[in-house]
């Protein structure tokens, strides 16, 4: 993966500990995740958790299918670490790895086996031609019925949109770590892993899922540029 800033211990802890928690309708994102895979995909035994982080979004989806197995995916030594310590009483269900998955997946697993493969704010990391790359090697592992679902940080289709946006977002996270707006948005705009964004629309992303193959491709939540989409094999 062409980033470097996430096997910063700094850049990793400030993220968990004063960001992901902070992030708007963080847990309607969630609640829609799994209202997705519950109607399309009920049975789920395999769940792949790419660019895992602390293992967040993989423990929910363990909490709410406790005879599925799971592996967790990250390029970042320090997440890995975090998400071993956050799963260590799912050890019997997980397998947390250390892996760039921006580069094949089929190391990782085989074709046609896995139920669910999810993401969190992991795959905007990637350039515009590896992220339609990804999407297609995801169909190709996805069991026919299973599902992907990728929650993420997307593009604004205006300038004026980001930064209503970014307005937004620095008043949530001052407000969710009581700090003052202006101390938060001189660290949001300074912030040293934002150079590793590289954000498409989430509809031009839907298309190209579209285009794969995948069914029943759609938005299923959105919040300026926090977007909850993916799509059915």
């Amino acid at each position: 993966m062409e980033t470097t800033q996430w096997q910063r211990q700094d850049v990793t802890k400030h993220y968990l500990e004063q960001v992901r928690g902070g992030i708007p309708f963080g847990a309607e994102q969630i609640q829609v995740m799994l209202q997705v895979i519950q109607h399309f995909t009920p049975n789920v035994q395999k769940i792949m958790d790419l660019g895992c982080g602390n293992g967040f979004l993989g423990k929910v989806l363990l909490d709410t299918y406790p005879a599925a197995q799971a592996l967790f995916i990250d390029h970042s030594e320090p997440m890995v670490e975090q998400a071993k310590e956050y799963l260590a009483a799912y050890q019997h269900q997980s397998t947390v790895v250390q892996g760039d998955f921006s580069e094949s997946l089929s190391a990782f697993t085989e074709p046609n086996s896995v139920d669910c493969i999810v993401s969190g704010f992991a795959i905007h990391h990637l350039p515009h031609d590896k992220k339609k790359k990804l999407y297609a090697e995801i169909y190709t592992l996805l069991k026919d019925g299973g599902i992907f679902i990728n929650v993420e940080h997307t593009a604004s289709a205006t300038t004026k949109l980001e930064n209503l946006y970014d307005e937004q977002f620095v008043q949530h996270l001052a407000n969710y770590n009581e700090r003052s707006i202006e101390e938060v948005a001189k660290e949001y705009y300074s912030r040293p892993d934002k150079e590793d964004n590289i954000l498409e629309r989430v509809d031009i992303q839907v298309n190209w899922l579209r285009e794969l193959g995948y069914q029943h491709a759609d938005c299923y939540f959105k919040w300026f540029e926090l977007a909850v989409f993916g799509g059915v094999k």
